[in-house]
């Protein structure tokens, strides 16, 4: 059985949501994340990337260490990175949601969750990136 694990994280970037550097973007992680059998979910609001990858170890790191040198964004803070049973976004190559579909900042405040609370901002990231994503929780 092959180990799962995901890693959650929160960048700043330039690329404006929608456009055709984020489309590019999109389509070219879609497919690596394929390839390489990968899941998430990112969301893209007013600067920033929030975003969640889980599958097998040795991808994910190889991945997690390609976004942190990607000159595409800055300031990656690590929110989570753990082992896990199972998939949370199963069927998900890459999904996407932006400020146009729901305020991940207006979520968290409306939820009442702390940024400076790591692990509850964490759970709160991934419930709302669950809920764009039409996952169930659990």
């Amino acid at each position: 059985m092959t180990e799962l694990a995901h890693f959650l994280y929160r960048s700043e970037s330039e690329m404006p949501p929608n456009s055709d550097a984020a489309r590019d973007l999109m389509a070219q992680a879609a497919r690596i994340n394929g390839e390489l059998h990968l899941t998430g979910f990112l969301h893209h609001e007013d600067g920033f990337f929030f975003q969640w990858l889980e599958g097998p170890l040795e991808p994910l790191d190889l991945i997690a260490g390609r976004l942190m040198r990607d000159p595409r964004h800055y300031g990656v803070t690590t929110l989570s990175r753990d082992q896990q049973a199972e998939r949370r976004f199963n069927g998900w190559d890459m999904g996407y949601s932006t400020r146009a579909d729901r305020s991940i900042l207006a979520w968290l405040a409306d939820h009442g969750v702390a940024p400076w609370d790591r692990r509850a901002y964490a759970a709160g990231v991934l419930s709302f990136l669950r809920e764009r994503s039409g996952q169930p929780e659990g």
